[in-house]
């Protein structure tokens, strides 16, 4: 199972906060349009996501709803017919909802940098520091609360939820 250090916090405007993201070191790895489809489970948060980047995934995970960067683990599925997946699953479970979004994906260092515009919710941004063992946890959240200090997000910009919860389902 993989496991990464994430935190979302909302972005009033991201052309200022990509200024200040281009002073760092980072790699441009593309623009990438995603709809996420969550489903209905009893545990955790199972979403086929739909990208014009990586394809087409199935992206079941386990992270608390907290404040400040958190720990999610999770799996990446690869999926030949994501239709026909979504059938099957939406028949099976049943849909909560659909994101769509827009995302500007940057890396720096092991951390992903999401620019994300999430129709009917506005602007982001995510931190996603992506680490092989659980003994990596803990520099990587100094590494996530360095980069909230960079770039001066306070704990009022901070959403511990998912997008889909922000929508109230």
């Amino acid at each position: 199972m993989g496991i990464n250090i994430e935190i979302k916090a909302r972005c009033d405007n991201l052309d200022v906060f990509k200024s200040k993201l281009l002073q760092l070191p980072v790699t441009f790895e593309g623009e990438d349009f995603q709809t996420d489809t969550f489903f209905i489970v009893p545990h955790g948060r199972l979403k086929l996501r739909e990208s014009t980047l990586y394809g087409n995934i199935l992206i079941p995970y386990l992270r608390p709803d907290q404040e400040g960067p958190k720990q999610s683990n999770y799996e990446i599925i690869p999926l030949a017919d994501s239709q026909k997946t979504k059938l099957l699953l939406s028949s099976i479970l049943g849909i909560k909802g659909e994101i769509i979004k827009k995302r500007q994906i940057y890396l720096y260092e092991n951390v992903r940098v999401h620019l994300d515009e999430v129709e009917g919710l506005g602007s982001f941004i995510e931190f996603e520091a992506v680490i092989d063992d659980d003994s990596e946890i803990g520099i990587n959240k100094e590494k996530i609360d360095w980069l909230l200090s960079y770039f001066n997000i306070g704990a009022d910009h901070l959403v511990k939820t998912a997008y889909i919860e922000l929508f109230g389902i």
